[in-house]
């Protein structure tokens, strides 16, 4: 009988391991298996037991025991039920570890609307509540304490073990499934837990050593005290299953699984930098160990290269990430070597920027003012470089012994593993690091000579912030390497004296007079730049000042070149007069493409006062004199070609101020490259001219009344047209500069043969004086248009030889 219940009891689990339902599905298994138990131990212990004396009792039992056990084995194969055990754990153990609390808490976070169903939780094992917390005792009680469900959890989870330790489907292979889940839980914890919790001051590591001892230790102990139970169901009164460097292990597992969490955010942490300072604190507790650093430098430069280091990111972009790691990991290793392997492919990398030098250095020359909140937000300019070189030069003054330090108590021996040419400086900051980009300074030096050409000639009243960090890069640099913008900052200064000696002798200040009803200020262009033309009430006569730059201290400007008006001729020659009697050794070279002119414009409905460029008042002057091929001498109308010719400028020039002036309501286009002066501005009820509704190619001429969003549309056009025009005239300035090596490239393949582009490179790197300052791409294009011309041709193998 009992062997046909058994034979039924077995195919009955199997049916039930074998239902698609598998909620409850091992509790039921071990309900049965229980019932069967008591069948198959009744008559041992109803009949046979009594029979015996006492010593023979148990080892008699404990035999029909193992065999009970050997037929569950048997009757349940263990891939089967180890996969409902590991169901049952999880599901029971993260609602006893508060992991699905923390899961409730995110998606609480991440949605906008609040759950009403959601309230203050007593006791929480989430690190927001903890941390928010007053006392160490409250945090702990926060810890040990639980509500009623995670009770119930707990007690079903341990009755669950009782049953299967008692049918024997505890043991060794039970531990392992819990082993493991206990595993995924503490992984599950720390992802759920501080994902995202970068505040600073951390508190991370503190709150995960409490859960650990607390929580999943205080779990761990109960299970093991249920499967470990000896065969005699009496346990020893100093036997521990957990020990406390058991307890310590897991706390240090948690932590290193802490680091693989901060190492996988630290892109982002970077980002946020400084709010994320709390993550780089978690770091520190990660990296102590040679092989955690190894790991955390190249996942780190693995996550570089794919998010930052590419075409798509912006210098500026690359350069505020790189400020972040430096600052970052000057915290997270004092000693730099971390920072020395990480920054090797950004550095690598910046280099190949073309830009990077250029945009270094507009960021130092920055005002400081408006470093506030600019690394939060992306910009056209490092602006916290200004404040940044401020800082570093304060912290240059503190005393500082070098490397060798024979006072500093704190001194440690460089981390083993640092790479051979590891090299760290105590003074080394964020400016250093980005100066030393370069190998030579000399590019930085010609760098800041440009930008610091560009600001000079601005239009301002002081240089207050140029002189402040020139003074501060030559405490870098030294005196010699920028004594060439020493000189710019002097001749600025010199000029303003200058100026103001030769307007008096030359007698170029207004006197009385008038001007005419619609006479359109000419334009003043001055010596090299900063010039003003203002219509002064009592005299025709305007204004012109000039700044008087050191031609061979400056950096060489490039302006488009044109005719400026008669009168402004003029005024430059009797400036010119005047300078040279103040200066008898010196002649003056005018660069009329370069300065500010402030206009007005004296229309018949309104005045229009604008400070514009020189090329701008230059064209807009032209519409002062009626045109030449025109019958009406009060006519205004003028085409692009007309203007070229009358002022020997680049039609693109040209064009680019006509629709400038379009953008401003001061001319209109009612044909392509045709543009007239709109003296009175339409209303509504104004009619279009005859001849000109419909035919106009410009949309804000159509009808001639220009909305808001054509003279927008016209101001992107002048935008567009002034940079190619500015693109043509650069282009045509570089062509003329590689003129000059053409014949060091007609001698070398006249005379060692046709030769390829990369050998033509070294060979002028090696023939010019100086160097050859082109790039490949530069050379490339110059040939292509001498290819262009018939004196060059292209041969097997991308060679050049001359045709």
């Amino acid at each position: 009988m009992r062997r046909h219940f058994l034979r039924n009891w077995r195919g009955g689990l199997v049916k039930l391991l074998n239902h698609p339902q598998k909620d409850g599905l091992l509790q039921e298994i071990v309900r049965w298996l229980q019932l069967a138990r008591r069948v198959y131990f009744a008559p041992l212990v109803d009949f046979l037991l009594p029979l015996l004396d006492a010593a023979e009792q148990e080892s008699v039992f404990l035999k029909l025991r193992r065999s009970f056990h050997m037929m569950v084995a048997y009757a349940l194969p263990w891939s089967l039920r180890s996969a409902l055990l590991t169901r049952e754990i999880m599901k029971e153990a993260m609602v006893i570890l508060g992991i699905d609390t923390l899961r409730e808490e995110t998606d609480a976070s991440d949605s906008d609307s609040v759950d009403e169903m959601e309230v203050d939780r007593q006791y929480s094992v989430s690190y927001r509540d903890w941390r928010e917390e007053s006392s160490d005792e409250l945090r702990m009680q926060m810890m040990m304490e639980e509500d009623a469900r995670v009770s119930e959890a707990r007690q079903r989870l341990l009755t669950l073990f009782d049953g299967l330790q008692l049918v024997g489907m505890g043991g060794d292979k039970a531990q392992k499934v819990f082993a493991s889940v206990m595993d995924a839980m503490m992984s599950e914890f720390i992802r759920a837990a501080y994902t995202g919790r970068w505040e600073a001051r951390s508190l991370v590591v503190q709150h995960l050593r409490q859960w650990i001892e607390n929580v999943f230790a205080r779990l761990v102990v109960q299970v093991l005290a249920i499967i470990n139970a000896p065969e005699s169901g009496t346990r020893e009164p100093d036997c521990l299953d957990v020990s406390p460097s058991d307890v310590e292990k897991w706390q240090d597992i948690g932590i290193a699984r802490l680091g693989a969490l901060r190492t996988g955010e630290l892109f982002d942490v970077i980002v946020e930098w400084p709010a994320s300072g709390g993550a780089i604190e978690d770091l520190r507790y990660f990296t102590t160990h040679p092989a955690a650093r190894f790991h955390l430098a190249q996942s780190f430069i693995a996550v570089l290269n794919q998010r930052l280091l590419h075409p798509g990111a912006s210098t500026v972009e690359i350069l505020q990430v790189y400020i972040s790691i430096i600052r970052a990991f000057s915290l997270l290793d004092p000693k730099g070597v971390l920072l020395d392997r990480i920054a090797r492919p950004i550095r690598r990398y910046l280099r190949d920027r073309d830009d990077t030098v250029k945009v270094i250095v507009g960021g130092l020359l920055a005002d400081p003012a408006d470093a506030d909140g600019q690394t939060s937000s992306p910009t056209d300019t490092l602006v916290e470089l200004s404040a940044e070189l401020a800082k570093a030069h304060q912290n240059s003054l503190r005393a500082d012994s070098g490397e060798l330090d024979w006072d500093d108590m704190n001194w440690v021996p460089d981390p083993i593993d640092a790479a051979q040419d590891y090299r760290k400086s105590k003074t080394s900051d964020v400016i250093g690091s980005l100066i030393s980009l370069f190998e030579s300074k000399e590019m930085f030096v010609k760098e800041m000579q440009n930008m610091l050409g560009e600001r000079l000639l601005q239009k301002r009243e002081d240089f207050v912030q140029e002189i402040s960090v020139l003074e501060l890069l030559k405490v870098r640099f030294g005196d010699n390497a920028l004594q060439a913008c020493e000189v710019m900052l002097r001749d600025i200064s010199d000029s303003h004296r200058v100026d103001s000696i030769v307007r008096n002798d030359q007698g170029l200040i207004g006197g009385p007079g008038s001007g005419g009803r619609r006479a359109l200020v000419p334009i003043t262009p001055d010596g090299r730049r900063d010039m003003q033309s203002e219509d002064d009430d009592d005299e025709d006569m305007p204004e012109l000042h000039a700044k008087i730059l050191s031609h061979f201290f400056w950096p060489e400007i490039q302006g488009p070149e044109f005719k400026v008006p008669e009168e402004i001729s003029s005024l430059q020659q009797r400036y010119a007069q005047g300078f040279g009697a103040l200066k008898q050794s010196r002649k003056l070279t005018w660069l009329n493409g370069l300065g500010q002119v402030t206009v007005e414009l004296d229309l018949e409905d309104r005045v229009f006062v604008d400070e514009v460029t020189t090329w701008q008042a230059t064209v807009i002057h032209a519409f002062n004199s009626p045109s030449p091929s025109s019958s009406d001498p009060t006519s205004t109308t003028k085409t692009t070609d007309t203007l070229a010719q009358q002022l020997s400028m680049s039609p693109a020039l040209v064009r680019s101020a006509c629709l400038f002036w379009v953008s401003k309501r001061i001319l209109i286009e009612p044909h392509r490259d045709t543009f007239r002066v709109l003296e009175v501005l339409p209303t509504e009820d104004t009619d279009p001219a005859p001849g000109e509704a419909g035919t106009s190619t410009n949309p804000a001429a159509d009808n001639n009344n220009p909305s808001s969003a054509d003279t927008a549309q016209a101001a992107a056009d002048a935008d567009a047209a002034a940079a190619a025009a500015a693109k043509e005239s650069a282009e045509a300035a570089a062509m003329e500069k590689m003129n000059l090596y053409w014949q060091f490239i007609v001698g070398m393949l006249t005379n060692q043969g046709a030769m390829p582009l990369q050998r033509i490179v070294m060979m002028l790197k090696i023939a010019v004086p100086g160097g050859f300052p082109y790039s490949n791409e530069e050379l490339r294009e110059f040939l292509a248009g001498m290819v262009a011309k018939g004196k060059v041709e292209i041969g097997s193998g991308g060679s050049y030889k001359i045709v």
